[in-house]
């Protein structure tokens, strides 16, 4: 088989989010340009002794590169900072607003 001859799989990209999507928390499948993606999303508390110094909402978009060969992928990551205190409502917004910017993601090649 020609590499021309090989076309991947909708079910293995499939396969390959679904098994992100059970080993991840808080992850769900979105679709950013026609494509399907894993979107993640948790709180991650301040921890010293793991290098972590102030707790963080972390956001992460994980999308398959269309028609790579062999297969690729993009990680897009976003973390809102939670100072002590602060209202939650402040960073569910910036985490909304990093949703926004990625709904708007699209393909180009030159």
């Amino acid at each position: 088989m020609t590499t021309a001859e090989r076309r991947r799989s909708p079910d293995g990209l499939n396969l390959v989010l679904a098994a992100l999507a059970s080993v991840t928390s808080g992850a769900e499948t979105r679709e950013l340009d026609g494509i399907a993606a894993l979107r993640s999303e948790r709180d991650v508390p301040a921890d010293a002794d793991k290098g972590v110094d102030v707790a963080h909402r972390r956001v992460e978009y994980f999308v398959p590169v269309p028609d790579s060969d062999p297969d690729q992928y993009l990680s897009f990551s976003f973390s809102a900072l939670i100072a002590p205190g602060s209202d939650p409502a402040f960073y569910d917004t910036l985490v909304e607003l990093f949703d926004a910017v990625m709904g708007t993601f699209r393909w180009a090649y030159a």
